[in-house]
């Protein structure tokens, strides 16, 4: 078939066919394609587990070299995430490749926009949600499925099912720096994008450094080099007065390893890179913008990348990362973390049955494991007991609240 033909039959594909989400595979479904030697069929469900349907969607990665390869439904009139009750698209997926493989989704024909999901089983059917909350795209008329991305193929062979939209969050921008996590700011204000993925998670290291009990968590998976998260504001950040940015980082990556900082709008951005000085603790890394404009409403985040580097993450812990407190350098955050935590007391601290918490105000506490689940709630006017009796010795997160402002605590059962 010649260039010309196979144009017209794309173009005719997209729109010859005008269909809605949700997609079953149950029957055959118009303008499904494959691409880049891929291939794209409707086939028995190959496990029942999980996923009742009689029939789903496989697309096989045929060629080695195509690393891009995927499947494609042309002629979708639904492809619009501008509202909360349709801003996330959710697919039941079956794999057999490695848990943390990369699934792309992106919009096309016009292009609008791409997001990637990670898998979290191999072997079995999960769900995979891809938030478009942020940016909010519409008007593409083809769906891009594209399974392991920057990742070669040769048979690698992927299910897909129940192809929806369903709510979700669409957060209101910030109005501007800081980013803190205690409160305002949530994982539905960061877009990621290229195997990254990023969380508003619970502190899991809380010291002097970062008395801080939400932390911001992203973790590079497999895939393009320069995968990260961003955020925008509703003005741009403005570096005419004050042209340095401080961030609190927590990573087990070794020394030297690279922390990029990057304004952006569109067509246009300026990266600020620093290197890690410590491993396994809290430090305040400094980027200097001097010089930069300030025109820029978006601020990307970059771990471990270096421009014209192959360097990709692989999902362990030297590719996971934790930041906190995005600021400029020259203004400090509210003094009412710093007051509740000088005027908090627990006692004893380890303890064998029981923690006492005073700070000579009314206080609730939250006591949570390492993993951040909440294990038992106290709060009082004065005095407030927690009790230890009954749990394992161990570190605990204590998280006290005091009106808006939040800290946390580590303490210890014996």
């Amino acid at each position: 078939m010649n260039k010309l033909l196979a144009s017209l039959l794309t173009a005719s594909l997209s729109v010859g066919f005008a269909q809605t989400l949700h997609f079953d595979f149950e029957s055959a479904t118009a303008g499904m394609q494959g691409y880049d030697g891929a291939t794209f069929t409707i086939v028995p469900n190959p496990s029942l587990v999980g996923n009742t349907s009689s029939n789903v969607a496989k697309i096989v990665k045929v060629n080695v070299n195509n690393q891009w390869a995927g499947g494609r439904i042309a002629g979708v009139t639904s492809l619009n995430f501008t509202t909360a009750e349709t801003s996330i698209l959710s697919m039941d997926v079956y794999t057999t490749q490695p848990v943390g493989t990369v699934i792309k989704v992106k919009l096309e024909a016009p292009y609008t926009s791409e997001v990637d999901a990670i898998t979290t089983v191999s072997g079995g059917w999960q769900t995979l949600l891809f938030d478009f909350g942020i940016p909010a795209p519409s008007g593409s008329a083809n769906l891009i499925i594209m399974p392991q991305p920057f990742t070669n193929g040769g048979g690698n062979t992927f299910y897909f099912d129940n192809i929806e939209q369903i709510g979700g969050s669409i957060a209101i921008p910030l109005p501007g720096l800081p980013i803190t996590f205690e409160s305002g700011t949530n994982t539905d204000h960061f877009f990621s994008f290229e195997s990254a993925q990023l969380t508003v998670v619970p502190n899991p290291y809380v010291t002097a450094a970062n008395t801080s009990a939400t932390v911001a968590k992203i973790v590079r998976h497999l895939g393009a080099p320069f995968g990260g998260s961003k955020i925008t504001f509703t003005g741009p950040i403005n570096f005419a007065t004050h042209t340095v940015l401080t961030m609190k980082v927590w990573t087990s990556a070794p020394i030297g390893t690279n922390v990029t900082l990057k304004t952006e709008k569109p067509f246009w951005g300026v990266e600020r890179s620093v290197q890690t000085t410590k491993t396994s603790e809290w430090e305040t890394l400094s980027f200097d913008f001097a010089g930069s404009l300030s025109d820029m409403p978006t601020l990307v985040f970059l771990f471990d990348f270096v421009a014209g580097s192959s360097n990709v993450g692989n999902g362990s812990a030297n590719s996971t990362f934790y930041f906190d407190d995005v600021k400029y350098a020259a203004i400090p955050l509210s003094s009412d973390e710093l007051t509740l935590l000088n005027a908090l007391r627990v006692a004893p601290n380890p303890t064998s049955d029981r923690w006492t918490f005073s700070a000579g105000r009314p206080i609730r506490v939250e006591l949570c494991d390492l993993q951040g689940k909440v294990i038992s709630v106290a709060e009082g006017s004065d005095d407030v007991v927690v009790n230890a009796a009954n749990l394992p010795s161990g570190i605990y997160i204590a998280r006290i609240q005091s009106g808006e402002t939040t800290v946390s605590q580590r303490v210890t059962k014996r």
